[in-house]
């Protein structure tokens, strides 16, 4: 049911329905039932409304109960939409771990950790970068979630090693220190978009971005350049300028 739920076509077929065999019949025998001067019961005139409607009895009442089922479709459609739009302000860690175990994609990405180099076995500020990068990736596009402290095969590795390398070397300290770096990249404005939040997972400490579409373009400094990055699909892409005029054109239509 709660996959069901997480689809469209869930919404629209839900929609339609509750228009056809709830709304519509209740919304009409409210209406005939003051329109007759309460003569006639509320619960009589919906029990008639049904029996004209369900199951039609000629084309125009069919045609009616098809213009009905497409308003809910509509309405369903919206909410969906709406659903999709609304940020989530914090992950459960039932949902936590089930984003990790379906792994990466346009919406999800993992990183190992915020400036401790795994693979130099020692604190590398440059990672920031990579992070920012990321961070610019899902403003630019529909917003998305980024996980620290997980490897890109799902391997939980906590971010213990980046509070070591903190002058405040706690969660707060981790959060002051990305809040920051997102601040003097971005802009402050930018910090609102961005929802952080701690988990422990196989008492491992990470860390979850809740990210949400930005309404402005949001630019990385790379070597003296002005670089766009745009999440598509499991990857973030450097787009060209030529792209990235392109992109903030179709954005904007």
């Amino acid at each position: 049911m709660k996959r069901y739920f997480n689809n469209l076509f869930g919404w629209q077929a839900v929609g339609g329905g509750l228009f056809l065999l709830i709304v519509s019949p209740l919304m009409l025998a409210v209406y005939q039932y003051e329109f007759s001067d309460h003569q006639i019961s509320l619960q009589q005139n919906l029990s008639g409304i049904y029996k004209v409607l369900l199951p039609p009895r000629d084309i125009n009442i069919f045609l009616l109960n098809v213009a009905i089922s497409v308003v809910g479709v509509i309405a369903g459609t919206m909410l969906y939409r709406y659903k999709k739009r609304k940020p989530i302000k914090r992950l459960t860690a039932s949902q936590l771990l089930d984003l990790i175990e379906k792994g990466e994609n346009e919406q999800v990405e993992f990183k190992s950790s915020l400036r401790y180099d795994y693979r130099q076995i020692k604190t590398n500020k440059n990672l920031e970068d990579v992070i920012l990068k990321s961070i610019a990736g899902f403003l630019n596009g529909n917003g998305g979630i980024l996980l620290i402290g997980v490897n890109a095969d799902g391997e939980i590795l906590g971010i213990t090693n980046d509070f070591w390398s903190l002058k405040i070397k706690t969660k707060d300290g981790f959060e002051q220190r990305l809040m920051l770096i997102i601040s003097n990249a971005f802009g402050k404005d930018i910090c609102s978009k961005i929802h952080v939040a701690f988990h422990e997972i196989e008492n491992k400490e990470i860390c979850s971005l809740l990210i949400e579409r930005s309404k402005r373009p949001v630019y990385v400094k790379d070597n003296n350049q002005t670089i766009f990055f745009l999440r598509t699909g499991k990857v973030t892409n450097p787009l060209t300028t030529s792209e990235t005029v392109e992109y903030l054109e179709s954005k904007n239509t």
